[in-house]
């Protein structure tokens, strides 16, 4: 038995070749690969970050919306039963305030979903798209309002309802200026976080010259 094969005997792992040395080419494409998957980890990080914010600042507006409205319903519900006892008028069935409020928690929530989560988001998408401030998503906000109430006049017409030119005009007139102060507030309800960080950023670069 020669020496080697004593060796290899005593050492089964000897007869596995040395890993191949590191070159220069093998680090930097190493490297390369290192940075590209922290570069996919971080979009993915931005991603969910960004689909987190959007959600969380539509659902904040769509309850602060809900609530107003609650409330707007209770102040009005209250104020007139005091005119009512005040006057000697009825005083309404005691279902009344229920059904007002559940009136007002699944109409808030409807109309949020369907004309202003969709008005704010397209006008912030197309914002962005186009590099404008952020205040420039209010009349972009406000003609896609008008289209989808447009739209919602087209479908009502579309299922059999007769009306003329001048009938089309006024409803269509009246549900956009219906829905024009509420989209105000749900849009600075839900722009409020990044008006705050965008005026953050303005503030803080002055300061960071000097």
């Amino acid at each position: 038995m020669t020496p080697r094969f004593d060796q290899q005997l005593k050492n089964p792992f000897s007869r596995i070749p040395p890993p191949p040395p590191a070159t220069s080419e093998n680090i930097t494409m190493t490297s390369a690969r290192n940075q590209a998957a922290a570069m996919k980890r971080e979009q993915a990080i931005r991603t969910t970050a960004r689909i987190g914010g959007f959600c969380a600042r539509h659902l904040l507006a769509t309850l602060v919306m809900v609530s107003a409205l609650c409330v707007l319903w209770t102040v009005t519900y209250f104020a007139l039963l005091i005119w009512a006892a005040v006057s000697g008028g009825g005083l309404g069935g005691p279902a009344s305030y229920p059904l007002g409020l559940l009136l007002a928690l699944v109409g808030g929530t409807v109309v949020s979903l369907t004309l202003f989560l969709p008005a704010t988001a397209l006008a912030d998408w197309i914002a962005k798209r186009r590099g404008l401030p952020i205040l420039a998503q209010i009349p972009i906000s406000i003609a896609i309002l008008a289209a989808l109430c447009l739209l919602v006049v087209g479908i009502v017409i579309a299922t059999g309802m007769q009306a003329t030119f001048r009938g089309i005009a006024s409803g269509f007139t009246l549900l956009f200026l219906a829905h024009l102060p509420p989209l105000g507030f749900y849009w600075w309800v839900a722009q409020s976080g990044p008006l705050f960080v965008s005026l953050y950023k303005r503030l803080r670069k002055p300061a960071e010259d000097h």
